[in-house]
């Protein structure tokens, strides 16, 4: 959540913990002594481009990447490496852009670093791809122990093995320059299946927090996740797009309020790309991820100065959506399920996309109030047996279905749009 009175006390708990060292859900991979999180992001076209990414504690080590091909034939790489020191803590981040691969094919991956080595699936889809399934959560952060996380995900990708793609819309962790906040949510994330699957990443309002809780500029969000390149000078890494089978993906980046002060012009700059990017897109579908939702609740707005309605996200994103002809907005931020369908269009020819905002997959929650202009369906997720969520995106070119699940795998609500 972006207001700062509702972290007041979980941030003071944290702060303690951390200081004492309890509490904390110990990564599986610190067992590892070099290769850490080894891990796959989202590319323009996954049908011919993966980016692969590990780290490893302390400066650059030799490290190599080799890809074994379907006909046996073997590349080695040498990864790119950028250091970052944050929390007291010197970290190396490897990064291998894989091009030229072959639609529909499964290559073996393998890293290497002195005397460790660990594999990597990878297996691109169609060139022709004209339906798939992906799997989407949001604000998988949390407090003590990143265990519910890992238990919430753990079940999702059980249920949904044949997932195209993970995307987290935001919020991955609590707290963006904590080493501990990052290491654990690494650590479920590439534990589990979703390290044989490209992975989608959102910035989030809380990956732009420091160790003081101030407002900080998301460089350990920026060091774990090479995304696609949106051709920005001043901000590389802080949107992007890509395409999936007959879906165009825009992933926004809603942290106005957090970064202005730090790094003006984000919302400026973004808009113009978000026109182009748009406007050039030639598949079925354009579907919006971005974390902080276009409707307020209960949530004061700098903006507009007050809270409910329309959110200050909302003024600044949503004629845009209207005027490109965007199909599906998905957020987060407010840990509750809403789908508000189609709202706010101001041309009467054409309906505006339909707004869905869904649930925390990790152990923070709030007790949200319904907005009774825009809800359609509303969930009050402060129940602590009921308030974790995931969603997941059939995609077809004449189809989309989005489906929300509580943790158990009962249905929360599905919403169908067809052209």
């Amino acid at each position: 959540m972006q207001t700062m009175t509702r972290r007041n006390f979980i941030k003071l708990c944290t702060s303690a913990l951390v200081a004492l060292g309890l509490g904390r859900f110990v990564p599986a991979a610190a067992a590892s002594v070099r290769i850490k999180y080894p891990r796959q992001i989202i590319t323009k076209n996954s049908a011919t481009s993966r980016t692969i990414m590990w780290q490893g504690d302390g400066a650059r080590e030799d490290a190599a990447f080799l890809l074994k091909a379907p006909d046996g034939s073997e590349t080695s790489f040498a990864p790119e490496a950028n250091t970052l020191l944050q929390d007291d803590t010197t970290t190396t981040f490897y990064t291998v852009h894989l091009e030229k691969l072959q639609p529909a094919a499964a290559y073996q991956g393998t890293i290497t670093m002195a005397d460790e080595a660990a594999s990597l699936p990878i297996v691109t889809p169609p060139a022709d791809l004209n339906s798939f399934t992906a799997l989407f959560i949001d604000d998988s952060q949390c407090g003590e122990s990143y265990e519910p996380f890992a238990n919430l995900l753990g079940r999702a990708l059980r249920r949904q093995p044949d997932a195209a793609f993970l995307a987290d819309i935001g919020d991955l962790t609590d707290n963006g320059q904590s080493s501990w906040h990052w290491d654990s949510f690494l650590s479920v994330l590439t534990d589990s299946r979703a390290k044989n699957m490209p992975f989608v990443p959102v910035m989030g309002n809380h990956e732009c927090y420091g160790l003081d809780w101030q407002f900080a500029l998301p460089r350990r969000y920026l060091a774990s996740f090479s995304v696609p390149d949106n051709g920005s000078r001043n901000f590389p890494g802080y949107y992007y797009s890509f395409d999936y089978g007959p879906a165009h993906f825009i992933v926004l980046n809603t942290q106005i309020t957090e970064l202005d002060g730090l790094k003006p012009g984000l919302l400026q700059e973004e808009l113009l790309w978000l026109k182009h990017d748009a406007a050039s897109a030639k598949k079925p579908w354009n579907i919006v991820l971005m974390h902080k939702d276009v409707i307020a609740y209960d949530e004061y707005q700098p903006g507009t100065g007050h809270a409910g309605g329309i959110s200050d996200v909302g003024h600044d994103f949503m004629k845009a959506f209207d005027a490109l002809g965007i199909d599906l907005v998905l957020t987060g931020h407010m840990h509750t399920y809403r789908n508000r369908g189609h709202i706010y269009n101001e041309q009467p020819d054409r309906r505006g996309p339909v707004y869905l905002m869904f649930g925390p997959a990790g152990n923070e929650r709030y007790t949200v109030p319904p907005d009774t202009t825009f809800d359609k369906v509303s969930l009050d997720q402060s129940d602590p047996n009921r308030y974790r969520n995931y969603m997941t995106l059939t995609v077809t070119p004449a189809k989309l279905i989005a489906t929300c699940f509580l943790e158990d795998g009962s249905t929360i609500d599905r919403v169908t749009l067809t052209k």
